[in-house]
């Protein structure tokens, strides 16, 4: 079977390597990206019928046309054209696939118009980096909003009362308060200082500069683009235009044989140039024209395969569903705990799976909806080896589900951690009544109202939140433990809903690994005994699509609301992460 798979990919490369193109390929990257699409695929026939977007860019399909430029003799280097967005983490990602491309000998030229500061991260992992003359050089820093909303449900004469496990734990303060807490600010604090290093110490490396006078170029910022050439943070100001011949004075004379001037001699006197002069040589085209014809290099693959389990948005009961429109605490993804355990099970049973990879994307949800996930990870746990991957953010519920996983993987900005639980309790009563609208309740039970929005909250009911939040709180704790290996008194110091990056989870025993997804493809084959020699296939375990879920939003949205009126009203504690983050720039 190898020899036939050989011979198949001897001869694609040869009908692809026909004829030759310009040595640089201009690829774009636009709008967002993301790790990996987890996104279930249309049904066939609805593909045939309705044209069906390809989806957001992905690491991991970057990496594989990487690969192929790296591969392909004919493809000296790339010019990255810059205008996308991503998570940190997601950039790191991307700025080790770069790295391993220039590994090979290539040349990597970064261009854009405009950076912000990850988009400059990322360029400074190319070899040079350009911007039109009249472009700024705008790399400020960073710039973090938090939306406070405890005024704006006085006005509407709604209360809120918040039970958390401890003040760090802070996902309810925007509902109570009208800034931060001292915890909260100080969490929020080393986060963005975390991101700062990152970014200045990436800058120091790409542009060999000193830290400190990096920190002093961004402190006065902003620079033209000619001013930011002098300074060492660009290499030319050109516009993009001009990038071919930048690029063509770099290019050796074409190597021809006798045989190839003589034809040429004759094809010139046949069909001579208009003007009598030779056509220039191009030196860039586009991805789009090349892509078909680049040379991939052979992969052998093992017999079983690695599956992947995403878990994405806010992790809720019932199933795996998308909102109309996201929320304002969250994305438009609910992560659903009945969805997922299937999935779960599923791979549980296939024999061809050889290991699993749980691909957490989450700041967290129902405690309930969490655990039930992690105790489908503990049974799977028992039959093959489960590796945890975090993605941008994998914090309170998010890290519940991981933490019983063999290995974590997670990237050096990931947000991670947030090991806590926190209740929320609305009271609208005033609010309707405002309105004129009256609610009258009759009650069998002393403590029937007990999550009524209808009732304020007294001591008696707090208590009571109290004593469900502790409860959570405790079963959390015993999962950590149980998965990281670590006495609970060991953990409480880095618990309490306090949140990390994943170079801080990692220093306290919360992540096992930073890296990109590819370190977690390897730990699991590794986990799973699978040939070195050979390259696992991964795909991704998503449910069965429905047709309804390729239908107008407009179909789904009454029913998507009725579903958060369920979602909110049954849920009693929840593992969420603190969403203060309103606009970043």
């Amino acid at each position: 079977m190898d020899a036939l798979r050989r011979a198949r990919w001897a001869l694609r490369n040869w009908w692809r390597g026909r004829g030759r193109f310009p040595p640089y390929v201009v690829l774009p990257l636009e709008g967002p990206i993301q790790e990996l699409s987890t996104r279930p695929e249309a049904p066939a026939v609805l593909r045939w019928l309705l044209p069906v977007s390809p989806g957001p860019l992905t690491v991991r399909g970057l990496r594989r046309l990487f690969a192929q430029l790296a591969y392909d003799e004919r493809v000296r280097g790339v010019v990255l054209k810059i205008s996308c967005s991503a998570a940190p983490a997601v950039y790191q990602s991307l700025s080790e696939v770069l790295a391993d491309f220039r590994q090979r000998g290539k040349r990597l030229i970064a261009y854009a118009e405009q950076f912000g500061p990850f988009q400059y991260y990322l360029a400074c992992a190319c070899d040079e980096i350009i911007m039109p003359p009249s472009a700024e050089w705008d790399v400020l820093g960073f710039y973090n909003e938090y939306v406070f909303l405890k005024d704006a449900i006085d006005r509407l004469a709604v209360k809120v009362d918040v039970v958390n496990v401890s003040p760090f734990k802070s996902a309810g303060e925007p509902f109570v308060r009208n800034d931060f807490s001292a915890e909260a600010r100080e969490q929020a604090e080393w986060l963005l200082e975390a991101r700062f290093d990152a970014l200045v110490r990436r800058i120091a490396e790409g542009r060999r500069l000193d830290p400190a006078q990096v920190r002093a170029l961004i402190d006065r910022a902003p620079f033209s683009a000619p001013q930011a050439v002098a300074l060492g943070l660009l290499d030319k100001a050109l516009y993009e235009d001009e990038l071919d011949d930048y690029l063509q004075d770099a290019l050796p004379p074409p190597a021809r044989g006798r045989l190839v001037d003589r034809f040429a001699r004759i094809a010139k006197r046949l069909r001579p140039e208009r003007g009598g002069e030779a056509r220039p040589r191009k030196a860039c085209i586009a991805i789009d024209a090349v892509r078909h014809r680049l040379r991939a290099p052979f992969e052998r693959y093992a017999r079983q395969e690695i599956a992947i389990v995403p878990i994405e948005g806010l992790i809720s009961p019932g199933r795996s569903r998308r909102l109309p429109a996201p929320l304002p605490l969250f994305d438009d993804q609910l992560a659903g705990a009945e969805t997922i355990v299937a999935l779960l099970r599923a791979a549980e049973q296939d024999d061809q799976i050889a290991a699993v990879i749980l691909f957490v994307n989450s700041s967290g949800g129902a405690a309930l909806a969490s655990d039930l996930i992690a105790r489908a990870v503990r049974r799977l746990k028992r039959k093959k080896p489960v590796v945890a991957y975090l993605g941008s953010t994998a914090a309170s519920g998010g890290y519940y589900v991981s933490a019983l996983a063999n290995c974590i993987v997670a990237q050096p900005l990931t947000i991670t951690g947030s090991i806590g639980v926190v209740a929320l309790r609305p009271y609208t009563r005033e609010a309707f009544e405002r309105v004129g609208v009256h609610r009258v309740a009759l009650r069998r039970g002393q403590r029937a109202g007990l999550f009524s929005d209808a009732e304020p909250v007294d001591d008696e009911k707090r208590q009571v939140l109290a004593d469900l939040v502790a409860r959570a709180y405790q079963a959390f704790k015993q999962v950590v433990a149980e998965g990281r290996s670590l006495s609970v008194e060991v953990l409480e110091p880095i618990c309490g809903g306090r949140v990390w990056t994943g170079a801080q989870a990692q220093a306290r025993g919360l992540v096992d690994a930073l890296g990109s997804f590819e370190v977690a493809v390897e730990r699991a084959r590794s986990l799973a005994g699978l040939p070195a020699d050979r390259s696992p296939r991964v795909s991704v375990l998503t449910p069965r699509a429905s047709w309804a879920s390729f239908l107008p939003v407009f179909s789904r949205a009454w029913p998507a609301v009725d579903e958060l009126r369920a979602l909110f009203g049954a849920t009693r504690v929840w593992a969420l992460a603190p969403w203060w983050q309103a606009d970043e720039r």
